[in-house]
């Protein structure tokens, strides 16, 4: 096995084991599991016929807050609507990230952390273009209309986006 294939195992395997031991050590918190290369792609995969929200944040963005408050709202509004959140911060960050959740009370979505210190190799695997503006979300409709947005979009945007994608996704009212 040559020195680069090695170096890669041994991240992957660390990532594991860290995130197994944060979420042995974390119980009550908000469930954060371990954003990978992969993460993305099953993501959108366990959604493909439902919409989705995927929105990278980081603990240290201002406006991150603010549009993560307007998505829990949001989703709240409109549950047929997935929303995922990815912190984009290091797992050395845990803490930190799961009292930014608790603090603006996102806990409740489902939640994601990247999982090495690999940033750019993560950002990657998401989207070859994306440079790590933050926040960024991803906004995929049932079916299979994608919008990408880099800081927090207007509020209208957003709301117009979650009611039509949820009329597409919800089941008619009887």
């Amino acid at each position: 096995m040559n020195v680069f294939l090695k170096r890669q195992v041994s991240r992957h395997l660390l990532a594991c084991l860290a995130g197994a031991l944060f979420a042995v050590g974390s119980a009550g918190a908000a469930e954060l599991q371990v954003f990978t290369v992969r993460s993305f792609a099953d993501i959108r995969q366990a959604s493909a016929d439902r919409p989705l929200v995927v929105a990278f944040w980081s603990t240290t963005c201002a406006p991150c807050a603010e549009e993560m408050s307007v998505l829990a709202r949001l989703h709240r509004t409109y549950p047929a609507v997935r929303v995922v959140l990815v912190a984009a911060d290091g797992p050395e960050l845990r803490p930190k990230v799961e009292r930014f959740l608790e603090r603006y009370a996102l806990d409740s979505l489902e939640t994601w952390q990247f999982g090495d210190d690999a940033e750019e190799r993560l950002r990657y695997a998401v989207d070859h273009a994306w440079r790590g503006e933050l926040p960024r979300a991803y906004f995929f409709s049932a079916t299979g209309e994608t919008s990408v947005k880099s800081g927090v979009p207007e509020e209208s945007w957003l709301t117009d986006w979650f009611k039509q994608a949820n009329a597409v996704a919800a089941p008619p009212a009887p």
